[in-house]
């Protein structure tokens, strides 16, 4: 007699199976996980190279000097055009276009043209003394690109960190109002002085700020300290915020300002997160302390510069951040 049961899989069965299965994924899962990380800190560093590049070939052209990265600005505090965007400005032009040799990293122009980096509207025309703005209207003939702007993009502020209007974060830009692309007065809280964006895009492009770019996600800006060398002291003890005079090779201040923004992707226009470099500059010196040498302190790259990319989390100050040197 032949039997017709049917035979299949007891519950037994597919439970331990699916235990298997849920075993093996939490395994593999976070190893995907810090493999994609890894990955883009590959490729961040790979932007550090051709901005690096970039660095060499306008050292070249300018008395073997690299570009200067201090905060300039007629206000008491360290802020304003800051190190970030003479990095941005010394390698790409603040239109993308190339360095103008009218630019020299100076805080006041007494007129000065600023070019839209959206590409969606003529070149305006910013009039009256302003500590943000520098004079790009040299010929294109006479301006220099050093590196690429397909590998090496650079974004706007404004763009980045989605500003509105009225009340709330801003750059703390001078007290003086400039015009907009549309031609009407506006306050400085838009600021548009532009950067260099890291690879790990944690930010969107608001449609209100740049149709042309709305959606696109865009990198946190790229920290650039150039050493300083007339200073000889590595402190890691003292809050550089609370000294009346910097005496470090490297200069927290430099980019004192972008650390102050807070996060671009929070919702709203009131600073929520702040960095955690900004609440505690004392972790960036120690993070860029050299442990190779014992005798002293001092830091990676003492007579260059320290480039810093905020990392997968576009926290300043955490432990994934990502810079120019072995760490």
């Amino acid at each position: 007699m032949t039997s017709t049961k049917t035979k299949g899989f007891t519950i037994i069965e597919l439970l331990t199976v699916m235990s298997i299965i849920i075993i093996l994924m939490s395994v593999l899962v976070p190893g995907l996980a810090r493999t994609r990380r890894y990955a883009k800190v590959v490729v961040q560093q790979g932007q550090f190279h051709e901005i690096s590049k970039g660095l060499e070939l306008y050292r070249n052209d300018h008395q073997e000097t690299y570009p200067d990265s201090g905060a300039t600005d007629t206000n008491a505090t360290p802020v304003g055009y800051c190190g970030a965007m003479k990095l941005c400005e010394a390698l790409l032009g603040q239109d993308g276009m190339g360095n103008s040799p009218l630019s020299n990293f100076q805080a006041s122009q007494p007129t000065t043209y600023l070019f839209d980096l959206c590409y969606i509207s003529s070149p305006t025309l910013y009039t009256g003394a302003s500590p943000s703005r520098l004079d790009l209207a040299a010929s294109l003939r006479n301006r220099t690109k050093y590196v690429e702007s397909d590998s090496v993009k650079a974004y706007r502020l404004q763009d980045i960190y989605n500003w509105v209007i009225t009340t709330g974060v801003n750059f703390y830009a001078p007290t003086a109002a400039f015009k907009t692309d549309d031609g009407s007065a506006s306050t400085p809280s838009t600021y548009p002085n532009a950067v260099i964006g890291d690879v790990f895009q944690k930010a969107t492009i608001n449609a209100t700020h740049c149709p042309a770019r709305a959606g696109q996600k865009v990198g946190m800006p790229v920290l650039y300290y150039k050493a300083d060398s007339s200073k000889i002291a590595h402190d890691t003890t003292t809050d550089p915020l609370t000294t009346t005079a910097n005496i470090n090779i490297y200069n927290f201040d430099d980019n004192y300002a972008i650390t102050k923004l807070g996060c671009p992707w929070e919702s709203g226009v009131a600073k929520i997160t702040d960095h955690p470099m900004f609440t505690d500059p004392r972790f960036f010196l120690t993070a860029i302390t050299n442990d190779k040498i014992t005798s002293t302190p001092r830091p990676h790259n003492e007579d260059g510069y320290i480039l810093l990319s905020a990392g997968w989390d576009g926290l300043y100050g955490t432990q994934d951040d990502v810079y120019n040197f072995a760490k």
